[in-house]
């Protein structure tokens, strides 16, 4: 009887330790159900884009031209963000002059995304200064629509192609009415951004 109890209080123990250890390990793994995101509320990037682009309304009058946009996002949930770009472009036209074009916009961007694929829908709206030989237009109203397609290369690496819509009005007021004009434009662009 004396062997007895001291041999129930060890089978005892190690039948408590051996369940014990299958709780933690219970807690440690779980079944696979959590997913990652490739975006979530806080994260930011930057993103730097070359593009050319096409006058659409100008009759013959201007070429096609080139731009780079520099623009960050600030995520305040998984499909949304906030921010802003600054553009700069240009475009040449007949008698080797050039049009140069400056937009800056505040932009909300709905980004759904697929396993490393994520796509950018984007509305901006801001001011522009344009110039034109010697004529200069300040401030000048910007609406830009725009959609993209990027692909996760890295966790802070994405490349894309985007297609932008720029509408860059010139109002005039009193006697210059006449000279009113709605600039239209459409990009193709290549970009990449760093996501921190």
């Amino acid at each position: 009887m004396k062997r007895i109890l001291p041999l129930l209080c060890i089978f005892l123990l190690c039948t408590a330790s051996v369940f014990a250890q299958d709780e933690s390990e219970s807690d440690e793994y779980d079944d696979g159900a959590a997913a990652y995101a490739l975006n979530g509320k806080g994260d930011q990037y930057i993103q730097i884009s070359l593009m050319p682009s096409f006058p659409l309304n100008f009759k013959g009058h201007m070429y096609v031209g080139g731009a780079a946009q520099l623009g960050y996002r600030y995520f305040l949930a998984r499909w949304f963000a906030l921010g802003g770009d600054i553009t700069v472009g240009y475009h040449p036209t007949l008698g080797s002059n050039v049009f140069n074009f400056w937009p800056i916009t505040l932009c909300a961007t709905f980004q759904p995304t697929i396993w490393k694929f994520e796509f950018p829908i984007t509305l901006a709206a801001g001011i522009a200064f344009e110039t034109y030989q010697s004529r200069r237009y300040f401030p000048g109203f910007v609406l830009k629509p725009e959609i993209g397609a990027f692909f996760r290369a890295f966790e802070s690496w994405s490349f894309g192609v985007g297609c932008d819509f720029l509408w860059m009005p010139q109002w005039y007021s009193g006697e210059n009415k006449k000279y009113n004009f709605n600039g239209l434009f459409i990009t193709a662009s290549l970009s990449a951004r760093y996501h921190f």
